[in-house]
């Protein structure tokens, strides 16, 4: 006999035909009729077992449609970012969305409070890549909570037309005094001398020297700098060429013997203790430092306008920078080994590098005036006196001279009796 028992959540039993076997009845919403599945039993207890382990898979409470941000960060933080390499960055991320916006529902995050995140972290000098890659970490935050709970509605993300074009970064270029102030902050010794600023310097030798991409020197090892052929082969072996390519670039002078000067603390050339920089926050900082604002690709920019300016031609300075250039693929194959390879760049990056050391407070390797002679300098002096012989010791040479070749040397009494002659 049927009882209350019967019945879990919208779920009920009921027996069917002749022979008396259970089956499941609900009321369908979506077709307005009732639905059933036929359970094959008339043992009344194996029905109900059956009624109840279809209840608990089918009859789950409704997910609410929407959750504070701060909860959601923290699942996200203890069950998957913690173990991710980039940690740090959805740490960096949690930190500026809950001091921007405060403990928020999720679905509070219109395009006005996105709009809102942005301003707060131009104010406090971030950079364009910076920002975006902090919009895209919230997000993949609430996009992994919601793998779980599908009914979260998460609000569109704001694209880059919508704040990138007030920001002049691909217009953007640094003045002589901008790059040696960046230089000086890469060179200035912290009050903690625990803290090293070598890889800021090592940066800025390179960002100016081969006006590369910041990511293709941070990735950038010591097999790819051929110190004999004097090239920096940007693209490492196995690494498929992108849209964003990495080309074969000469060594200028200065930038090899500041690389021969390096110490080699791994298998990359820029660390920070022997690790490796695993994002570009460090060139924020340094920007902040030097009181300079911008990305690392203004630095970019900056050095193709210098060549533009220097009269470097279009061919040579596109291939420089990595732009696809025409011609054979078998003849672009091997140009990068002649001895000429972009001769003209190579001049350029030495102007550029002339002009910045007169601004700097660290000099650059090879170009240190400690290596120079003073010429007020007592022992030059007298090194000079030995050198550079004084009227009476010319007098006594020539007489010397003469006595040996047992010529007569020319004086302006010889010179007037042979013109009369």
């Amino acid at each position: 006999m049927q009882t209350e028992k019967d019945r879990a959540g919208q779920f009920f039993l009921k027996r069917r035909g002749r022979r008396g076997k259970f089956s499941i009845y609900w009321y369908d919403a979506a077709t307005r009729q009732t639905s059933r599945i036929s359970l094959g039993t008339t043992d009344i207890e194996a029905a109900r077992a059956a009624l109840y382990e279809h209840a608990l898979k089918h009859d789950r409470p409704k997910q609410d449609s929407d959750a504070q941000l701060a909860h959601v960060m923290q699942v996200c933080w203890v069950n998957y970012g913690q173990y991710l390499p980039s940690a740090h960055t959805h740490l960096a991320a949690q930190r500026d969305a809950l001091e921007t916006w405060g403990d928020i529902s999720v679905s509070q995050l219109d395009r006005r409070l996105q709009l809102q995140f942005v301003n707060a972290l131009r104010t406090r000098g971030l950079s364009d890549w910076t920002i975006n890659t902090r919009l895209r970490r919230i997000w993949a935050t609430m996009n992994w909570y919601k793998r779980d709970n599908p009914e979260l509605a998460i609000p569109p993300v704001i694209t880059a037309a919508d704040w990138k074009p007030n920001l002049s970064d691909k217009e953007q270029t640094y003045s002589l005094s901008e790059l040696a102030s960046l230089f000086d902050a890469a060179s200035d010794q912290t009050e903690d001398f625990r803290y090293t600023r070598e890889h800021w310097w090592r940066f800025m030798v390179l960002a100016v020297g081969t006006a590369s991409r910041e990511a293709a020197l941070r990735e950038l090892t010591w097999d790819q700098v051929d110190l004999r052929l004097g090239r920096i082969r940007l693209n490492p072996e196995k690494r498929r060429q992108t849209k964003k390519r990495r080309a074969t670039v000469p060594i200028a002078p200065t930038v090899a013997k500041e690389l021969e000067s390096w110490t080699r603390d791994g298998s990359y050339v820029i660390t920070y203790y022997g690790k490796r920089l695993m994002t570009r926050e460090f060139y924020d900082l340094l920007a902040e430092t030097a009181g300079v604002q911008g990305g690392t690709n203004v630095i970019r920019h900056t050095v193709r306008t210098w060549l533009a300016e220097f009269g470097v031609p279009d061919s040579e300075a596109d291939t420089f920078m990595g732009h696809k250039a025409e011609g054979s693929a078998t003849s672009k194959r091997y140009i990068h080994r002649r001895p000429e390879f972009l001769h003209r760049v190579t001049e350029g990056i030495e102007a550029l590098f002339d002009e910045l050391s007169k601004l700097m407070k660290r000099p650059l390797k090879g170009r240190t005036l400690e290596d120079q002679p003073d010429p007020d300098d007592p022992f030059c002096t007298r090194l000079r006196a030995k050198c550079v012989p004084s009227s009476d010791t010319h007098l006594c040479n020539l007489l010397n001279l003469e006595r040996e070749t047992r010529l007569e040397l020319a004086t302006p009494t010889l010179a007037r009796s042979c013109s009369t002659n």
